[in-house]
């Protein structure tokens, strides 16, 4: 039960900071380089790696809160997107993004915490502790760098259509292809890296 009401907890808690910064995108141009249309904002807030990461760590836990036994492959590379997502995010925006990144209000402050701390906080802890594992193997991890790649060709073709891009470190118009492709690849190298981590971590938790 008390599994059961953690993933439960961490969905909705997700879905209440997405759902409240989603309001506050189609009512507000925060800042002057944002899209100028609702629709164009909501379009470029859910294009955020932070935003769609804690989005397959809450519909992963919502899934386990119903069926905690679910095997399926999509459930299984939505919920390594969502672990890994989320230890990226942390990652990123601690390291690098918090200096630069200052919330304009109280909510939006909340919001920032919650996604890019406090949820991946209580996802790893709540994988680690209570799993579900034998979840991950290699055609999961594949499953997962594929929708990486599918997603990181989608910001290159919005970027260019739009000039807009979600982070500094691969905006095109600023720092040009070569030093976002890295970028991207370093990204991308580390979401392999820790896809690789969480297998092991699964395979040893399976023979305690």
């Amino acid at each position: 039960m008390l599994k059961r009401n953690i993933n439960l907890f961490i969905a909705l808690y997700a879905f209440l900071v997405i759902g409240l910064e989603t309001n506050i995108y189609w009512h507000t141009q925060l800042r002057p380089w944002q899209p100028i249309t609702p629709i164009g904002r909501i379009i470029f807030y859910y294009s955020f790696f932070t935003v769609l990461s804690n989005l397959m760590l809450a519909f992963s836990c919502l899934w386990l809160t119903f069926n905690p036994n679910c095997n399926r492959y999509c459930f299984k590379v939505i919920r390594l997107n969502g672990l890994v997502g989320v230890i990226i995010t942390a990652i990123v925006y601690n390291l690098i993004l918090r200096g630069i990144h200052k919330p304009p209000n109280t909510l939006l402050l909340f919001a920032n915490e919650s996604l890019h701390v406090i949820l991946p906080v209580l996802g790893i802890l709540s994988w680690l502790v209570w799993g579900p594992f034998r979840r991950i193997h290699f055609n999961v991890i594949v499953g997962s760098f594929l929708s990486m790649l599918v997603y990181g060709i989608y910001i290159f073709i919005r970027g260019y259509i739009t000039q807009q891009y979600p982070y500094p470190f691969i905006n095109v118009v600023r720092i040009g292809y070569v030093k976002a492709l890295y970028a991207v690849g370093s990204v991308f190298v580390l979401f392999l890296g820790l896809a690789f981590l969480l297998w092991v971590i699964d395979c040893f938790r399976r023979r305690i």
